[in-house]
């Protein structure tokens, strides 16, 4: 039996997205070396300052600029492994302006890609369903129906 307490982490994390031609994009960070691929994030635990400064933290790192959706989250989940508990809650922001030298360029990279492309590249269950969420918040925000639940909606098709 594991005698050891549990550690509790939180951190804040951000699901930028951006109106295109091509639909809504999200970006997406992982490190220069790796092929992991996440949302920009910030550990709130120990820094203090309100949940918008720590999320403006992490778009300022990722060089993302625009504005959060709500003031509410989009959703939260907890992951454990070990004896580590992390605790992740989401904002979405709507982008827009992305600055061309940001703070991780030397260590990141940025990717901007279409929803199905983005639930392929994120490994973690919980960040592909924050898309979901993300996309069904941005059609209610925009007033226009969700074309996943509504049978009445129709595609967009190119004129």
């Amino acid at each position: 039996m594991d005698n050891r307490e549990r550690v509790q982490l939180r951190e804040s994390c951000l699901i930028p997205y951006r109106h295109t031609d091509q639909g809504i994009e999200f970006c997406l960070i992982s490190p220069a070396t790796g092929s992991r691929w996440e949302f920009p994030k910030t550990e709130s635990d120990g820094q203090g300052g309100s949940a918008g400064e720590l999320l403006n933290q992490a778009a300022a790192a990722a060089g993302l600029g625009g504005s959060l959706q709500d003031d509410d989250p989009l959703d939260a989940f907890v992951a454990a492994r070990g004896n580590e508990a992390r605790h992740t809650t989401a904002y979405l922001m709507q982008v827009t302006h992305v600055d061309d030298d940001w703070p991780r360029q030397n260590t990141h990279r940025r990717l901007w890609c279409l929803a199905e492309e983005a639930r392929v590249r994120l490994r973690r269950k919980p960040l592909r369903r924050f898309i979901d969420l993300a996309l069904r918040s941005v059609d209610a925000a925009s007033g226009s129906p969700d074309r996943r639940t509504d049978p009445n909606a129709l595609p967009n098709r190119p004129r």
